[in-house]
């Protein structure tokens, strides 16, 4: 899990109640390519599903909106498998 700090800040659920994933600035730059962009859209889409509503990019966060009382239950979603692909991710390239 320590090595999973270094590439996400947070995930949570802001003001708004949507889900944001922070990652670290030094990765910021990729979060603004545009294979990038679709490939998080897609990953986001096949998490969610049907609840699956938006999906905004800034500097160094993605901000995900969902339909409206399943918040808290995609939070849990989002962060499981960010986890996972992210440990998986850092198998594949031995770190």
């Amino acid at each position: 899990m320590n090595s999973i700090n270094k590439y996400i800040n947070f995930v949570k659920l802001d003001h708004e109640k949507r889900i944001i994933v922070s990652v670290n600035s030094r990765y910021e730059s990729y979060l603004h390519n545009e294979k990038t962009k679709l490939m998080i859209k897609k990953a986001a889409m096949d998490v969610l599903f049907e609840d699956f509503v938006k999906l905004e990019i800034g500097k160094n966060r993605c901000r995900i909106t969902v339909k409206e009382g399943t918040e808290t239950r995609n939070l849990a979603k989002i962060e499981t498998e960010l986890i996972k692909g992210l440990a998986f991710a850092l198998r594949f390239v031995g770190v």
